[in-house]
């Protein structure tokens, strides 16, 4: 899976096929599932005015020109099969409220040739506008289906708001559009998905979740760590130790930086030094980042979050939704990144138990929190081989593509694949911060390389 964004993503030219869905033979139906404690941050956020749509989509490439009635079929498919995508959201007195669910039998699909296009930019433009258009949080839908019509190799893209995926539901939806695209291309008003496995609902795990929450010990030994890391900072979130050029309310437009860490050969030998030293791969990245930090003049304690997965049922292994929470890591640098990585291996293991409290219930124990900024310090890992459909994603030229909004902080996102580690950065667009993101990102790459002599 290649990670990008928007702006650095260049699709080979050719002919714009958007599919169009309706909903409106489907009555909407009021529905009493709260949204999830993300769903409910990221929908505040975006009810404010002018607040940009944070969207992410899937991009894969499929033999041959486009199949527009297999499109449709498939791009229904899809839909039936996860009930996040039948909800619609709308803020209501003072909150925001998953209001309606609605039948997806009753959806109606139809493609739309828009254009063709000879420059890639003029292709890149225009897609954007339209997920930025059709991936609105309040929208029904909030997603969108497309497609880029070649005689050889064409491209599928499949766009959501954030409310209904996250990274690990852009790899689900490459490995069941592909398969269904192939299958309603190959039997045309037969086929009809049963090669794929049942999923669970993630409407499911949003109830879920408000029983819990509701249910939660308020002695629970876990979400009493969560209140000291909190009450130690003031209940302000991790922010980036190093200077980025960022003043008191500011937010600039959002820069990216798009790196390989280490190659296949490289990652290797690094995981083999992590795994000596009791620590994963991840672990091992973090003590270098740790390092790094105070490398470029920061300091010897570093604060952040990391997003884990919640789709700890069988059930939701393969469901489309935003199952994910944070855990906090607190790292103290040792005199060496090997002595380090030995207290941050155990310590990372450790913190993965503090990701099974609901983060609600940890916002409700300390009082709220003290946010400084709208971005959060956080690093996520996300391990492509080990998520559905992974044989397939170098093959299909599998690409997860993110929208470029704004930003205030620095959030980082490690991808393994077969090709070794890749970075994303999402940061402030401004001298300082180009400048303090690449000396960074440069010494987190020295770290790892020089664990391994190289």
């Amino acid at each position: 899976m290649h990670v990008t964004t928007i702006d650095r993503w260049s699709p080979a030219p050719g002919a714009l096929v958007v599919c169009e869905l309706d909903p409106s033979g489907a009555a909407p139906v009021e529905s009493a599932i709260p949204p999830s404690f993300n769903q409910q941050f990221h929908l505040a956020a975006a009810s404010a005015p002018g607040a940009p749509h944070t969207w992410l989509a899937a991009s894969f490439d499929v033999t041959g020109g486009v199949d527009r009635k297999a499109l449709e079929a498939a791009y229904a498919a899809l839909v039936r099969r996860h009930p996040t995508l039948h909800s619609s959201f709308e803020p209501h007195a003072g909150q925001v409220a998953r209001r309606t669910l609605r039948d997806p039998d009753q959806f109606t699909y139809r493609t739309v040739d828009v254009d063709y296009f000879h420059d890639t930019d003029e292709l890149r433009d225009t897609l954007w506008t339209t997920l930025d258009e059709r991936c609105d949080p309040f929208g029904t839908p909030s997603y969108v289906v497309a497609a880029i019509d070649r005689p050889e190799r064409s491209t599928i893209i499949c766009g959501f708001d954030h409310i209904h995926v996250d990274a690990y539901s852009i790899a689900i939806v490459v490995a069941d559009m592909t398969a269904l695209y192939a299958g309603f291309r190959a039997e045309p008003g037969s086929y009809a998905g049963a090669d794929l496995p049942p999923t669970g609902s993630f409407l499911e795990f949003c109830a879920e979740q408000h029983d819990e929450t509701r249910a939660a010990d308020p002695n629970c030994p876990t979400l009493g760590r969560w209140v000291e890391f909190f009450t130690e900072r003031h209940n302000i979130p991790p922010t980036f130790p190093l200077d980025l050029g960022v003043g008191p309310s500011e937010r600039h437009p959002q820069a990216v930086l798009l790196d390989t860490l280490v190659d296949a050969d490289a990652l290797a030998s690094v995981e083999t030094h992590c795994r000596a030293s009791g620590a994963s791969v991840f672990a091992g990245v973090l003590s270098a980042m740790a390092h790094a930090v105070h490398d470029q003049g920061g300091p010897r304690r570093v604060s952040m979050l990391f997003p884990m997965h919640t789709r700890r049922s069988r059930r939701h292994a393969d469901a489309l939704g935003w199952f994910t929470t944070n855990a906090p890591m607190v790292i103290d640098l040792e005199p060496t990144l090997v002595e380090t990585m030995h207290i941050v291996g155990p310590a990372l293991r450790d913190a993965i138990s503090l990701g099974e409290v609901n983060l609600g219930r940890v916002v409700e124990a300390i009082g709220g929190l003290n946010l400084q900024r709208n971005d959060i310090f956080m690093v996520s890992y996300v391990d492509y081989r080990r998520l559905p459909g992974s044989d397939e994603q170098a093959a299909t030229n599998a690409t997860h593509v993110s929208n470029v909004t704004t930003a205030d902080d620095a959030q980082f996102w490690v991808s393994r694949t077969d090709s070794g580690l890749a970075l994303r950065v999402r940061y402030p667009d401004n001298p300082v911060a180009s400048a303090t993101i690449a000396g960074y990102v440069t010494a987190v790459r020295a770290r790892l390389l020089d664990l391994i002599g190289r």
